[in-house]
């Protein structure tokens, strides 16, 4: 959970102009970490199964029941939990 805390605004500082958030500062580590994270977004390979996965009815008959189940109140802490 440390590295998900991390990225938050507020561990860096910000640069205003006419009292609104324009830019934010990084170090060169943090920038590093942040261009690797972008470059495996951008630069990743479909997967196969996700191909599978969305060409079958599968996946539609998987939402439909999702959502005729009702919407649980504390849904953040049963996945947290799973």
């Amino acid at each position: 959970m440390t590295e998900t805390t991390f990225w938050i605004r507020d561990h860096f500082p910000v640069l205003y102009e006419g009292g609104e958030a324009k830019a934010v500062l990084v170090d060169i580590t943090s920038f590093a970490q942040m261009e690797l994270i972008m470059d495996n977004l951008l630069n990743r390979e479909e997967e196969p199964e996700d191909a599978i996965l969305a060409a079958s009815a599968v996946l539609q008959r998987l939402v439909a029941q999702a959502r005729q189940e009702p919407a649980s109140p504390d849904w953040e802490q049963e996945l947290d939990e799973l």
